[in-house]
């Protein structure tokens, strides 16, 4: 039998004590956090299991929808309606219902599930996105064309810079406007005069920039500054920005016209002094035929001074017939100079004016006009940089181009498994190129197109619209320029 001392043993059993106290305390908390942690996730588990039942239970309870019939809403001023007519001149069994109701009640109609397709110009917002979220309802966005304002100037002229932001490019139009030379927009633009022009309300173009630059639901002039010069044809616009080619030409001819209308005026300085001369000769000739009457000359000699003063006379006439030969030259090319002159004045006069126009219209005239770069003012959607965005078939396509938009079509992924919607969404795609083209818009490119009917046809999942998405790539693996609602 062992024995042991007490002092040791107390010595001992009072750590082991301790640190079993010590134990327990620690694994009490533990024990609760553990609890408390499983605890919210069962609640988290359980509200997430209501959730999924109650959008479930909404999602049962969505309109069903017409079979044969496609209802589409939105804004006009798109490829829609044309789309919908060349689509029931197809033959095709179904029914497609336009409506114009806006595109806030649009997006909302179909987030209620009573429509298929928003037609629109915007992406869907936050708001909306949840709300077609609480019904289970995911969206799938297609573009179709897209369209774009560019502001120019004309292609040689220089104003001291080449990129405006879109407050800029408002600020210029506005009604009000008190910017009267571009130095007075900063960021070191010359201060030289600046007038603006632009199309009238019958042009498209007019309604486009009133809405998206101006901020004016229906487009009036009333939105535009006072001097604003509205013209009925781009045509106008551009040569108001460009000037006339009569006026290049006449302007390229003025070292020349200058140059011949010197010479005729050094000519007729010339035939001045001959002409004075002639006269000379005809007063001395003159005198000498009267004094041969009073001194009585011989006959002959008489004779000779009157066919002297005969020859004077003539020379003189023929002196003052060139001379004003010359002068009526001298009149003809001052008159041409002076055309020259002002085509120069007229041309330099334009350099500050400025207009805009559809972009599908300067791409046929860009050796004429100098378009500027545009951003958004910093902090808006720029992370508080100036990002200086050129107008381009790609940058308008992607929707990077601020002064851009796209024309979109948003349905559902219960729409999207309609026959009916399968058909016309696919019919739209084949024929939106040449839609665009018509329409003289931005078309889609080639690739952008296969991967939507993929979309459509399922050979491909379509991309879902998310708050914060990714790109958009072909079957291939390349980034498209399709651009999904963020």
């Amino acid at each position: 039998m062992s024995t042991r001392t007490p002092g040791r043993a107390v010595r001992i059993a009072a750590p082991l004590l301790a640190l079993g106290l010590l134990a327990g305390c620690s694994e009490q908390p533990a024990q609760e956090a553990s609890d408390i942690v499983a605890d919210a996730q069962a609640q988290d588990y359980e509200a997430d299991r209501a959730e999924s039942a109650r959008v479930r239970a909404a999602y049962r309870d969505l309109p069903q929808p017409v079979a044969g019939v496609v209802l589409v809403s939105g804004n006009r001023g798109s490829l829609t309606p044309g789309e919908v007519v060349a689509f029931g001149q197809s033959g095709t069994a179904t029914d497609v219902r336009l409506s114009y109701d806006g595109e806030d009640a649009a997006f909302a109609a179909l987030c209620r599930g009573e429509i298929d397709v928003v037609d629109s110009s915007r992406t869907v917002s936050e708001a909306e996105l949840e709300a077609c979220r609480r019904v289970g309802l995911d969206l799938v966005q297609f573009q179709v064309a897209s369209d774009a304002v560019v502001v120019a100037t004309k292609n040689e002229s220089d104003v001291g810079g080449d990129c405006l932001s879109t407050d800029q490019v408002r600020e210029v139009y506005r009604a009000g406007s008190p910017v009267t030379r571009w130095s007075q927009l900063g960021g070191g633009f010359d201060d030289v005069p600046l007038h603006v022009a632009g199309p009238d309300p019958e042009n498209n173009a007019f309604s486009f920039f009133g809405q998206y630059v101006l901020d004016a639901p229906e487009p009036s002039l009333t939105n535009l500054r006072s001097d604003y010069k509205a013209f009925d044809t781009d045509q106008g616009s551009r040569l108001f920005v460009v000037g006339r080619d009569r006026d290049e030409l006449l302007a390229a001819q003025l070292r020349d016209r200058t140059r011949r209308r010197d010479l005729a005026k050094t000519e007729l300085e010339t035939q001045w002094q001959v002409v004075n001369d002639a006269r000379a000769e005809v007063e001395e000739a003159s005198a000498e035929v009267e004094k041969g009457i009073r001194d009585q000359r011989p006959l002959a000699t008489q004779r000779a001074d009157q066919e002297r003063k005969d020859r004077a006379w003539e020379a003189l006439g023929l002196a003052q017939a060139r001379m004003r030969e010359l002068e009526a030259r001298k009149r003809e090319l001052t008159a041409v100079w002076e055309r020259s002159v002002q085509a120069r004045e007229r041309l330099q006069g334009a350099r500050g004016n400025v207009a805009y126009f559809r972009f599908s219209y300067y791409e046929l005239f860009e050796e004429q006009l100098r378009p500027f770069e545009v951003t958004l003012p910093p902090g808006e959607g720029t992370d508080g940089e100036r990002s200086c965005i050129f107008p381009s078939q790609q940058t308008i396509t992607s929707g990077e181009y601020p002064l851009a938009r796209r024309l979109l079509l948003t349905t559902t992924v219960r729409s999207l498994e309609r026959p009916e919607v399968q058909e016309f969404l696919l019919h739209y795609l084949d024929n939106a190129e040449d839609q665009a083209t018509r329409a003289r818009l931005v078309s889609v490119p080639a690739a952008d197109v296969a991967t939507q009917r993929a979309w459509v046809t399922g050979r491909e999942d379509p991309v879902l619209v998310t708050l914060d998405p990714a790109p958009v790539l072909t079957s291939d693996g390349e980034v498209t320029t399709l651009q999904p609602a963020r």
